[in-house]
């Protein structure tokens, strides 16, 4: 299982986040650190991911997957339960 981080903008007003929250959600284990952001615990390869997600967006949409690798990280302000989520899972 690899840990990704999901960045999204959805570039349209009035966008409904819902479909694609849904869909990062719906993998093994998740955590959202910030507003337009998830980890995802999954097994499937940072493309993958993406062109998941890219079923659940408008073309203009923008979304950027990383592979976590959990080697180092730092947080500021973030919830305490994505925290220990992060010491958890990276």
């Amino acid at each position: 299982m690899a840990v990704h981080w999901v960045n999204y903008d959805l570039n349209k007003a009035g966008q409904d986040y819902t479909k694609l929250i849904d869909y990062l959600k719906s993998h093994q284990s998740w955590a959202k650190p910030l507003k337009s952001s998830f980890f995802v615990k999954t097994s499937l390869t940072a493309a993958q991911l993406r062109d998941g997600a890219k079923k659940h967006v408008d073309a203009n949409d923008d979304i950027v997957v990383v592979t976590v690798t959990g080697q180092s990280w730092a947080t500021h302000s973030i919830p305490s339960d994505v925290n220990e989520w992060l010491k958890k899972n990276l």
